[in-house]
């Protein structure tokens, strides 16, 4: 099956480098409830109840780069302010270094500010510097972009049009690029297309290919001309034309077409879903995956953006279950917003929900026995199923032997188990809360007595019963008897 073929090639993500060079801004989210409108004018009335930064542009690339377990190279402009201040710490608490910025007091770092009622934007506000900076300045850019390509695996040209990415700089990136056999990926903009030519791969949206082919987009004719038209201008092995609702599109030299279907998801919010798309392109090629392979993997990555709320990351583990949900087994894979919902309905239903968790490393008899029993005390059994980096906490290293989104593709096969849930915490009182089961069970020797979590279930009126463990059926029995087997 796809979905399973693409799954074995992240994994391979993990640690790639990423050059990303464009335009860096600081997005700030105001959180906020409306319920009435101004006495002064026919709009609206924003009360406030957070703020919040995240980075935007070239610096959401990166934290997309990094939130996909590869190492992002940031390099741009910020400001000498307050926004670049918390632009920096924002771009730390993602995981992207400020290493390669360049601090300037030539321009101020671009703010976007984006008032948000429930899921809904209001309204933005920009603040920013379109100009292009100076030429001392574009050319200490440059110098650090060059001086990182030999190191990493693939580059990024981020351009939002702010001026960080002239065709002098852009020219030379993919030049060096070249040279070093770097795969090159070009979010680009504007209706010049020439000082790309020779990336590996760009992807405009449909009103960008639509701008820079002067070819309006009506029909699988006209999509098919504008992408032809632009493969001759970049001379790019590849372009990828993103079309919202419609998929994507992407058009090879020797004049294939892959035409790839959206995948069917609530849409909250598409800002920053191209900059999801770019970074898991960039970290399929880095992993010498095929174009096909890259397109399809950012397709369901954009998928995943498109479910949050204003610039958020996309995160390796959520790329995973977007795949295992197309699987049979994957469907019943759930993040904690979805068994919520879940769990309120089942409640609404009277179906008696079961709750049980573990760490699951090398199923066996027993496990699957004990499932079976669990399920038996109620209509809906849901599995809390500990994540890697809670296992290894509970267990040390070597564990666990397997990862995590296997771990939860062999559970969620089981015929006994309705739902699984991973969790980060090496106890699940948080589940337990969300849940609030009928039943929470524990498997082994343990004495309700001594359960930490008896009280959290106590509170909200629920039972717990202890399911005895199937004799000599144990994770530890199985390693055992492999060591002994090969000594």
């Amino acid at each position: 099956m796809l979905e399973t073929h693409l799954k074995n090639i992240l994994p391979r993500f993990k640690g790639k480098k990423v050059l990303i060079i464009g335009d860096l801004m600081l997005d700030e989210h105001i959180w906020s409830k409306v319920s009435r409108i101004s006495p002064e004018a026919p709009v609206v009335v924003a009360d406030v109840a957070r703020i919040s930064h995240v980075p935007g542009g070239s610096g959401n690339v990166a934290a997309n780069i990094s939130a996909l377990s590869g190492i992002p190279y940031l390099v741009s402009t910020i400001g000498d302010d307050s926004s670049g201040i918390k632009l920096s710490l924002a771009l730390n608490n993602l995981g992207v270094s400020t290493k390669y910025l360049t601090k300037t007091k030539e321009r101020p770092t671009i703010l976007k500010s984006r008032i948000i009622a429930g899921s809904q934007q209001i309204v933005r506000v920009d603040r920013e510097d379109k100009t292009e900076i100076s030429a001392k300045l574009s050319e200490k850019i440059l110098q650090k972009a060059l001086k990182l390509i030999p190191e990493v695996d693939a580059v990024i040209i981020s351009d939002y049009g702010k001026g960080i990415t002239s065709n002098h700089n852009c020219k030379q990136i993919i030049k060096f690029a070249q040279k070093h056999k770097k795969p090159i990926l070009v979010d680009p903009k504007g209706s010049d297309y020439s000082k790309y030519q020779g990336a590996t791969i760009i992807t405009p949206n449909q009103n960008e290919a639509e701008v820079a082919s002067g070819i309006k987009i009506t029909d699988e004719k006209s999509l098919s001309k504008a992408g032809e038209k632009l493969l001759s201008t970049v001379k790019s092995p590849f372009v990828l034309i993103t079309r919202s609702e419609n998929g994507m599109s992407l058009f090879f030299k020797d004049g294939k077409t892959i035409n790839i279907p959206a995948i069917a998801r609530e849409v909250f919010d598409i800002t920053g879903a191209g900059d999801s798309v770019i970074a898991t392109l960039a970290l399929s090629f880095a992993s010498k995956a095929t174009a096909g392979e890259a397109a399809y993997l950012s397709n369901y990555s954009g998928s995943v953006k498109v479910t949050k709320i204003a610039t958020q990351p996309v995160y390796l583990r959520e790329l995973e279950n977007a795949l295992l949900e197309l699987e049979p087994s994957g469907k019943k894979i759930k993040s904690r917003k979805e068994l919520k919902e879940i769990t309120q309905r089942l409640k609404e239903e009277n179906s008696k929900i079961v709750f049980t968790n573990g760490c699951f490393d090398l199923l066996h008899l027993g496990h699957v026995r004990y499932l079976k029993e669990a399920k038996k005390l109620g209509d809906i059994l849901i599995v809390g199923l500990n994540s890697d980096s809670s296992v290894r906490k509970l267990k040390g290293y070597p564990r666990p032997y397997l990862p995590e989104h296997e771990r939860a593709e062999i559970i969620a096969s089981l015929e006994s188990v309705d739902f699984v849930v991973i969790f980060n915490e090496t106890r699940p009182d948080n589940l337990i809360k969300i849940v609030k089961p009928y039943i929470h069970v524990k498997g082994g020797d343990y004495k309700i007595s001594e359960l930490p979590e008896r009280h959290i279930v106590k509170r909200y009126g629920g039972k717990i019963v202890v399911i005895p463990p199937t004799k000599g059926k144990s994770t530890t029995n199985i390693i055992e008897k492999i060591r002994k087997f090969n000594a």
